[in-house]
């Protein structure tokens, strides 16, 4: 008779294999993961990679829009003060039109003019983190300067953008000669000067120009505070937007990485008796002789 030894061969495989499905299992249990590297899933694995890159273009989108919006924001409440201030100049203005202005009240009318102009140059020239943010893409330099007895624009006419969403951008820099000039062969601060002089002179024709010059000014800044209203609008539909995506995007990493906890459970038992059993099988088989066989 012939006796082969496949049972105690192949025996001490037996736990081995069912200590790795246990351990498996309790892995499972306790990192509530399914796919930890890509030899369990390649193709989960590889999805799983894929979401990862998108999730994390999606977190920069997000801290971009942020980062916009806080900007956006200042630029809106700046905004806002020089349409004030305008506001105020026009009002100014129009009650020392004629001539029945007193020289003292002339002369008082001049001084406000004076201090709008020295508050929009303050608004104008606003930073955030050191960045000016109506000097377009010279961003380092304050918008405008008063050099030789004229206000210059240090800034440039490029308008620094950010990207908020793969196919949408939003400007967070402004160019504020686009603001305080225009198509105006001066700017606001130059004509406020030019106003203040007028109104020392009870030069009528020189302050209906300044009137002007005023309304042309107002219409410009409520124009750039439209447009960053609708950039504001915008970047909270991005960012809602972009939470959805961010939420469908772990949905599908969790459907590819994370464990079924019950499964997990259930397959550690049926693991754990069959790695026992495994072990009691081969600890009978080490007790069989030679003569069991033969009989």
């Amino acid at each position: 008779m012939r006796v082969t030894f496949n049972n105690l061969n192949d025996g001490p495989g037996l736990p081995e294999r069912g200590g790795q499905r246990l351990d498996r299992a309790q892995d499972q249990l306790a990192t509530g993961k399914r796919v930890r590297t890509a030899s369990d899933d390649p193709a989960a694995a590889q999805r799983a990679v894929s979401g990862r890159a998108e999730i994390a273009r999606l977190d920069t989108f997000a801290r971009t829009a942020q980062s916009a919006e806080a900007r956006l924001t200042t630029v809106d409440t700046v905004l806002s003060g020089i349409i004030e201030r305008i506001t105020e100049a026009k009002s100014t203005t129009a009650s020392v039109r004629g001539t029945t202005a007193s020289a003292e009240g002339r002369e008082a009318a001049a001084r406000a003019i004076e201090g709008i102009r020295d508050s929009i140059v303050g608004a104008i020239n606003t930073s955030v983190g050191g960045a000016y943010l109506f000097s377009g893409g010279q961003s380092l330099s304050p918008a405008y300067a008063s050099s030789g007895g004229a206000w210059v624009y240090q800034g440039d006419n490029g308008a620094v953008q950010v990207d908020t969403g793969s196919d949408r951008q939003v400007t967070i820099a402004l160019d504020g000669q686009a603001v305080l000039q225009g198509s105006d062969a001066t700017s606001l601060l130059t004509d406020l000067d030019t106003l203040a002089t007028a109104i020392r002179a009870n030069d009528q024709t020189g302050i209906q120009a300044g009137l002007d010059a005023i309304d042309r000014a107002f219409n410009r800044a409520t124009r750039a505070q439209s447009q960053v209203g609708v950039d504001l609008k915008g970047l909270e539909d991005d960012q809602l937007q972009i939470s959805a995506l961010r939420l469908a995007g772990q949905k599908r990493l969790s459907k590819d990485e994370d464990a079924d906890l019950a499964k997990a459970a259930s397959d550690m038992s049926r693991a754990d008796t069959a790695y026992r059993a495994a072990l009691s099988a081969i600890s009978t088989a080490g007790r069989v002789s030679l003569m069991d066989y033969l009989r």
